[in-house]
Parts: structure tokens; C-alpha cells; sequence
């Protein structure tokens, strides 16, 4: 129980973090709630199917698990910071460029493609039936044995 709640509060200081961020980056807009929600299932997910599979809570996958989504907050940042750079750069060289999102946005429908595709293999690994359109939405298909397996 000890471990669950130290996964708890590093789940609320991610969360924290990510609120901080948004806010800095002037870039809480509901894409980025879309994805700091993902993103939460995911972890949840993620530690509820480890129960179920491994019969117990990995402290060692959680802060793994944590770290990861730390590292995206980290790639938005960035993204938004080249954004910023190009707008910048473009707008002293008298040029207009319509970016305005447009490369941060591209990032958050990837990560939320991501984030959704472990949470439908979180749910399936917990026995929960998922429907067929929500497992071609992201990407996965049944062998001929019926196993939902991760298309290449």
C-alpha cells in the first residue's frame, strides 16, 4: 500500500507540473487538457493492468511510467519553444508564416494517439471488451488466433 501511495503522489506532482507548464507556455487550451487527461488513464491504467498481470505493483514500471510522461511535457516544450523561434525568426525577417499551433498541435494529436493506444491495450489486457472501431482507431488488429496484436 506503502508503494501505491508514493505512485499517488508522484502522480499529483506530475500533474502539478503539468499544469505549471501549461501555464508558462501560455498553452492550456482544451487539446492540452485532452492530453494531460490521456495521459492519466494511461498511468492508471497502466498500474491496474500490472496488478491484474504481474499480481502486484512494480514501484520501479510506476516511476518508469512517470518519467515517460514527464519527457512528453518536455518534447511540448520544446515544440513550443521551435514555434516560438520560427514566428520570431520569421516575423523580423518581415515574412508571415500561418503557424500559429500548427507544430505543437501535430505533436499533441500524436501524443494522445499514443497515450490512447496504451490505454486500449491497458483496457484489453483487464478483460474489458473495447469496441472494434475504437481498436482500428488505434492501429491494432486481430491475428488469425484472435489476439489483438500492434500493426507494423
Amino acid at each position: 500500500m506503502h508503494r501505491l501511495m508514493q505512485a499517488f503522489e508522484t502522480k499529483t506532482f506530475l500533474g502539478a507540473l503539468v499544469v505549471v507548464v501549461a501555464y508558462v507556455s501560455s498553452s492550456m487550451h482544451e487539446v492540452f487538457v485532452i492530453l494531460a487527461v490521456f495521459m492519466a488513464l494511461d498511468y492508471l491504467t497502466g498500474i491496474i493492468s500490472g496488478l491484474v498481470r504481474n499480481g502486484g505493483f512494480s514501484y520501479k514500471k510506476g516511476i518508469t511510467g512517470a518519467l515517460k510522461k514527464l519527457s512528453y511535457l518536455v518534447l511540448i516544450l520544446i515544440t513550443i519553444l521551435i514555434e516560438f523561434i520560427i514566428k520570431y525568426l520569421t516575423n523580423d525577417a518581415g515574412l508571415h508564416l500561418p503557424i500559429e499551433n500548427s507544430i505543437t498541435m501535430a505533436v499533441y494529436i500524436y501524443l494522445i494517439g499514443t497515450e490512447g493506444l496504451s490505454i486500449i491495450q491497458n483496457l484489453i489486457i483487464l478483460g474489458i471488451p473495447v469496441p472494434q472501431f475504437m481498436i482500428k482507431l488505434f492501429g491494432l488488429v486481430k491475428d488469425q488466433s484472435g489476439n489483438i496484436i500492434r500493426k507494423q
